[in-house]
């Protein structure tokens, strides 16, 4: 188990095992934001530029608002980055025709074909999950689903 100086133990051995797997999670999560960062800059992309042109529909014009909440970004950050990938040919800002106020963004052939790339490199890479076998991947699959529709229970409004 992960051990952090000073910090008081678990008061029992179930507490001990969900500390023990919280640390190993975030150490993979940490691996994997890693593995994406590094095909992410092997485009001149970063992260965050990644999810914008994932979270972009072709063909289709997505408000600027929008994708800050689907991104849980904020509005004024998202401009300087949506500024970068616009310089780089990869999205486009139209103004919406039912209310010229509102920005939403297109992706173009080039952010298109951006994103493919990335999408087509992470695809034939399995990074940190190298390790493990079909049989694994299946089982972490399921437990990783449990705990997802355990956290969507629990988040719901009483």
């Amino acid at each position: 188990m992960g051990h952090y100086p000073g910090m008081p133990a678990p008061a029992d051995d179930y507490l001990a095992l969900v500390l023990d797997v919280d640390l190993k999670l975030l150490a993979v999560a940490d691996r994997l934001r890693q593995h994406w960062a590094a095909h992410a800059a092997a485009l001149g992309l970063t992260t965050t530029q990644v999810k914008v042109l994932l979270r972009l529909t072709p063909g289709e014009a997505t408000p600027m608002r929008k994708l800050a909440q689907q991104l849980d970004y904020d509005a004024s950050n998202l401009t300087t980055l949506v500024d970068r990938l616009a310089a780089r040919g990869a999205v486009e800002r139209q103004a919406d025709p039912a209310d010229r106020r509102v920005k939403a963004l297109v992706l173009t052939a080039g952010g298109e074909r951006l994103r493919d790339q990335f999408w087509h490199n992470l695809l034939t890479d399995t990074g940190p999950l190298t390790a493990l076998s079909q049989p694994d991947l299946r089982t972490l699959t399921r437990v990783l689903a449990k705990l997802d529709e355990s956290s969507s229970e629990t988040s719901q409004p009483m």
